[in-house]
């Protein structure tokens, strides 16, 4: 019985993530147990557990009473992660580089021309996690490629509400070829250079739209926030 609990409740935590992760469930929205258990056809049981998942994952807060929302982020919170990412993704491409093989490149080199022309936010997001996570993956360490992908977790929404994608941007683009390059040379010193002024870049963007979004919220009655863009 208790399996069943663990595997619908992965379940569930997998789509309540990406609800959050696209923006349907918004910064300081209350995710109602009865509501949620009538949209997935499941019991409480599973969707507490789900959501304890994501509330260590940092994409929840659980209060006495009142129960989930959604985690917004503050600029203390955006310094810690991109400090944290910073420190473990320069750490992974430094040691992957040296265990990279062909077949690692050819694969990484073919989704950085993929996500060149990607058209849609799902898509990019899709495409630059398997970027990153191709590069990262030869390093070895499972705990600490987890820990990558809970910290990329808990900002992906917010580079989703950017105005332009990132496959548009030079900067973006320039980025990701650097690191391959140095990965291709084996150069691991200048892999992790080059992810760490990647991750600067993606920081600004996050603290960007964090400012836009702070400011909209404390806009006069009406302003609805910032609006989904095109990507």
């Amino acid at each position: 019985m208790q399996t069943k609990i663990d595997s619908t409740a992965d379940v569930l935590a997998q789509s309540l993530r990406a609800a959050i992760t696209t923006g349907e469930f918004s910064d300081g929205m209350r995710l109602v147990e009865r509501d949620l258990a009538a949209r997935f056809a499941v019991s409480r049981i599973p969707l507490r557990e789900a959501l304890k998942k994501l509330e260590a994952e940092g994409l929840v807060e659980i209060y006495p009473n009142r129960g989930a929302v959604v985690r917004a982020l503050t600029p203390a919170d955006v310094e810690e992660i991109y400090a944290m990412r910073t420190l473990l993704e320069g750490d992974a491409i430094f040691r992957a580089v040296k265990l990279m093989d062909e077949e690692t490149l050819v694969r990484a080199e073919l989704v950085h021309r993929l996500l060149g022309k990607a058209k849609t936010a799902d898509k990019q997001g899709e495409l630059n996690r398997e970027f990153h996570e191709r590069l990262y993956a030869p390093c070895g360490n499972a705990r600490q490629l987890k820990a990558i992908r809970e910290l990329r977790g808990q900002v992906e929404r917010y580079e989703r509400l950017q105005s332009t994608l990132l496959a548009d941007t030079a900067a973006f683009q320039h980025e990701h070829a650097a690191i391959l390059q140095a990965c291709r040379e084996r150069d691991a010193r200048g892999a992790r250079a080059m992810t760490v002024t990647h991750l600067a870049s993606a920081k600004r963007i996050v603290e960007q739209v964090l400012a836009q979004t702070h400011g909209e919220r404390q806009a006069p009655s009406g302003a609805q926030g910032i609006p989904r863009s095109a990507v």
